[in-house]
Protein backbone atom coordinates (compact mmCIF):
# COMPACT_ATOMS: atom_id res chain seq x y z
CA UNK A 1 0.00 0.00 0.00
CA UNK A 2 1.36 3.40 -0.98
CA UNK A 3 1.39 6.10 1.69
CA UNK A 4 -0.54 9.28 1.06
CA UNK A 5 1.24 12.50 1.93
CA UNK A 6 -0.67 15.76 2.19
CA UNK A 7 1.08 19.09 2.54
CA UNK A 8 -1.55 21.35 4.17
CA UNK A 9 0.21 24.56 3.17
CA UNK A 10 0.21 23.50 -0.49
CA UNK A 11 -3.47 22.62 -0.30
CA UNK A 12 -4.20 25.96 1.38
CA UNK A 13 -2.28 27.76 -1.38
CA UNK A 14 -4.30 25.89 -4.00
CA UNK A 15 -7.55 26.94 -2.29
CA UNK A 16 -6.44 30.57 -2.11
CA UNK A 17 -5.50 30.49 -5.79
CA UNK A 18 -8.89 29.06 -6.72
CA UNK A 19 -10.63 31.79 -4.71
CA UNK A 20 -8.54 34.48 -6.38
CA UNK A 21 -9.28 33.02 -9.81
CA UNK A 22 -13.01 33.07 -9.06
CA UNK A 23 -12.93 36.70 -8.01
CA UNK A 24 -10.75 37.77 -10.94
CA UNK A 25 -12.83 35.85 -13.47
CA UNK A 26 -16.05 37.47 -12.31
CA UNK A 27 -14.50 40.94 -12.29
CA UNK A 28 -12.92 40.63 -15.72
CA UNK A 29 -16.15 39.22 -17.16
CA UNK A 30 -18.09 42.26 -15.99
CA UNK A 31 -15.48 44.71 -17.28
CA UNK A 32 -15.32 42.90 -20.63
CA UNK A 33 -19.09 43.00 -21.02
CA UNK A 34 -19.28 46.72 -20.34
CA UNK A 35 -16.37 47.60 -22.61
CA UNK A 36 -17.38 45.43 -25.55
CA UNK A 37 -21.04 46.43 -25.36
CA UNK A 38 -20.08 50.10 -25.45
CA UNK A 39 -17.77 49.48 -28.41
CA UNK A 40 -20.44 47.57 -30.36
CA UNK A 41 -22.95 50.35 -29.81
CA UNK A 42 -20.45 53.00 -30.90
CA UNK A 43 -19.30 51.11 -33.98
CA UNK A 44 -22.63 49.96 -35.36
CA UNK A 45 -24.96 52.68 -34.08
CA UNK A 46 -28.43 52.85 -35.59
CA UNK A 47 -27.42 51.09 -38.81
CA UNK A 48 -26.48 47.84 -37.08
CA UNK A 49 -29.31 47.54 -34.56
CA UNK A 50 -30.15 43.98 -35.61
CA UNK A 51 -26.54 42.91 -35.24
CA UNK A 52 -26.23 44.73 -31.92
CA UNK A 53 -29.36 42.99 -30.62
CA UNK A 54 -28.06 39.57 -31.67
CA UNK A 55 -24.68 40.38 -30.21
CA UNK A 56 -26.28 41.39 -26.92
CA UNK A 57 -27.79 37.91 -26.62
CA UNK A 58 -24.44 36.29 -27.38
CA UNK A 59 -22.70 38.58 -24.91
CA UNK A 60 -25.25 37.74 -22.20
CA UNK A 61 -24.66 34.03 -22.80
CA UNK A 62 -20.92 34.61 -22.61
CA UNK A 63 -21.24 36.52 -19.34
CA UNK A 64 -23.40 33.72 -17.91
CA UNK A 65 -20.72 31.18 -18.86
CA UNK A 66 -17.99 33.34 -17.33
CA UNK A 67 -20.10 33.52 -14.17
CA UNK A 68 -20.32 29.73 -14.13
CA UNK A 69 -16.54 29.45 -14.40
CA UNK A 70 -16.14 31.97 -11.56
CA UNK A 71 -18.63 29.99 -9.46
CA UNK A 72 -16.72 26.77 -10.15
CA UNK A 73 -13.51 28.38 -8.91
CA UNK A 74 -15.30 29.67 -5.80
CA UNK A 75 -16.82 26.24 -5.13
CA UNK A 76 -13.40 24.63 -5.52
CA UNK A 77 -11.97 27.08 -2.98
CA UNK A 78 -14.80 26.33 -0.53
CA UNK A 79 -14.35 22.57 -0.95
CA UNK A 80 -10.61 22.85 -0.42
CA UNK A 81 -11.12 24.92 2.73
CA UNK A 82 -13.63 22.45 4.15
CA UNK A 83 -11.54 19.44 3.19
CA UNK A 84 -8.40 20.92 4.64
CA UNK A 85 -10.17 21.70 7.92
CA UNK A 86 -11.43 18.13 8.09
CA UNK A 87 -8.03 16.68 7.23
CA UNK A 88 -6.08 18.78 9.72
CA UNK A 89 -8.60 18.01 12.46
CA UNK A 90 -8.38 14.27 11.82
CA UNK A 91 -4.60 14.44 11.54
CA UNK A 92 -4.30 16.31 14.83
CA UNK A 93 -6.60 13.82 16.56
CA UNK A 94 -4.59 10.89 15.25
CA UNK A 95 -1.31 12.52 16.24
CA UNK A 96 -2.56 13.11 19.79
CA UNK A 97 -3.43 9.41 20.02
CA UNK A 98 0.11 8.46 19.04
CA UNK A 99 1.65 10.83 21.56
CA UNK A 100 -0.40 9.37 24.43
Amino acid sequence: MNPIVVHPQAVQTFGATAAALGTATAAVGAVDTAAVSAAVTAVFGLIGQEFAAAYAVAQANHLRAVGQVAAAHAATAAAVTAGLASFTGADAAAASGIEA
